[in-house]
């Protein structure tokens, strides 16, 4: 076991290793049950139910119309959940190795065979398509896909920990476990560079530093760190995805000239940049499910952040992907500031809060020895049963107060479906003009195919 090696924290004074790595495992599964029953929601929805978010939320008054998609407070997703099971493979095979890390994946995906997630919470579509493949018996190796989303940043904190003192296998690992969902340089340097942030963070490396050099510090990674993805795992990534080389540093690049700054500035200049990057959808928000948009904010919060609550609150009221933009700020957060600045109120109302922060200590001491730690299935799905009988409570109760009809909501979707098809094919192809195809040139949002 290493021992406790003092690192001086924001005030100076001295911080144990020990309490940054339960600080950074536990700040990540906070911001994502933070954010969680607010996933969805823009900024301003957020702001007119309910204020400013100070703290966990019960939503039932949000979803009304849509009760499927409540969550009770206190539970985090599968945001903490892959980041789990991230940790217990890392611990298990003294570092990363891809079929146990699957396999870790598959024993929670395949608990309950009659639902479409297994133990999974609010999983996305990437990570669905993936776990289906894996489940199909796919090598891990051959799945992935081209997408740019923050899936493989969310779930990294365990391997910056890890190996939080060996950047060159932290960096290997980080794009490795990325490459197991997500087959995008952009998603695969945003990952490199949180795991690299949280290194850096535990280690007290960026203690002694000012905001403006930690950003510096992390802009400089992030340059060799897409570097290496070029050189030595292009094979390992499909040609549609080869002109994306480079836009992650150019959206990080003014990192550190954004210290200081209004953050509402920053989020508008993380936003241009972001649409400048070829998204597959325009960005309207600093906190969408985009690498180089909720990815970039993210590492800023974290890198910007003068402490743990408020960092971690801003995260979770820019809305949209609250729970995955949040789970990486606290994580980042966490590990800066330690265990001891998370509130007491917020530590009690998480489920399974000091299971999460075992997880820490065992990637701190590299080992479960003396560690009183649940299995994971049991513990996941044990939750999973909770979280969702919460919801099937709330839909009962809204069917019953008349304000949700599943019939007619079914029905609904399958006539929009109908009129889908039936508008694909009478529809006749248009011959695009010139004038329409610099028009749609002159849309950076737009995807490849254009």
């Amino acid at each position: 076991m290493p021992s406790i090696i003092p690192a001086q924290d924001a005030e100076g004074g001295k911080m144990p290793e020990l309490e940054k790595f339960r600080g950074a495992m536990a700040g990540l599964a906070l911001g994502d049950a933070l954010g969680a029953p607010l996933e969805g929601m823009k900024s301003g929805h957020i702001k007119d139910a309910f204020g400013y978010v100070t703290g966990f939320v019960d939503t039932q008054a949000v979803w009304r119309n849509k009760p499927y998609r409540y969550r009770a407070p206190g539970i985090y997703t599968d945001d903490t959940q892959q980041a789990l099971c991230l940790s217990e493979s890392l611990v298990r095979c003294f570092g990363y190795q891809a079929k146990d890390f699957a396999k870790t994946l598959l024993s929670l995906w395949q608990t309950f065979p009659e639902t479409k997630s297994g133990a999974f919470r609010g999983i996305g579509p990437t990570f669905f398509k993936v776990m289906e493949q894996l489940a199909e018996g796919a090598e891990p190796d051959k799945t992935g896909l081209p997408s740019a989303g923050i899936g493989a940043a969310m779930r990294v904190a365990p391997v910056g920990l890890y190996f939080y003192d060996d950047h060159q296998r932290l960096l290997k690992a980080a794009i490795e476990q990325s490459l197991l969902t997500h087959k995008d340089p952009r998603a695969l340097a945003l990952a490199a560079c949180l795991a690299y942030a949280l290194a850096r963070a535990v280690s007290g490396g960026w203690q002694t530093l000012k905001p403006k050099e930690r950003a510096e510090d992390l802009v400089c990674f992030a340059g060799n760190a897409e570097k290496i993805i070029e050189q030595e795992y292009i094979a390992a990534l499909p040609s549609r995805v080869f002109d994306f080389f480079g836009l992650f540093y150019r959206s990080i690049e003014p990192l550190p000239h954004w210290m200081g700054m209004e953050h509402e500035l920053v989020f508008r200049q993380i936003v241009n940049l972001a649409n400048q990057a070829f998204p597959s959808e325009k960005i309207t928000s600093p906190s969408q499910n985009f690498a180089l948009a909720a990815g970039v904010t993210a590492l800023f919060l974290g890198t910007a952040g003068k402490d743990f609550m408020g960092g971690t609150l801003e995260a979770v009221n820019l809305g949209r992907d609250a729970d995955s933009i949040a789970a990486m700020t606290g994580a980042l957060l966490g590990a800066r500031f330690g265990e001891s600045s998370i509130p007491h109120d917020w530590k009690a109302a998480l489920k399974n809060y000091e299971q999460v922060c075992l997880r820490g200590e065992a990637l701190w001491q590299k080992s479960v020895a003396g560690l009183k730690l649940r299995r994971l299935k049991e513990m996941e799905t044990e939750l999973s049963i909770y979280a969702n009988q919460e919801r099937d409570n709330f839909v009962k109760k809204m069917v019953a107060r008349g304000e949700y009809d599943p019939e007619a909501l079914a029905k609904k979707r399958e006539e929009k479906k109908r009129l889908q098809e039936l508008a694909k094919a009478v529809a006749r192809p248009k011959r695009r003009s010139k004038e329409g195809r610099r028009r749609r040139e002159k849309a950076p949002w737009r995807g490849w195919e254009d």
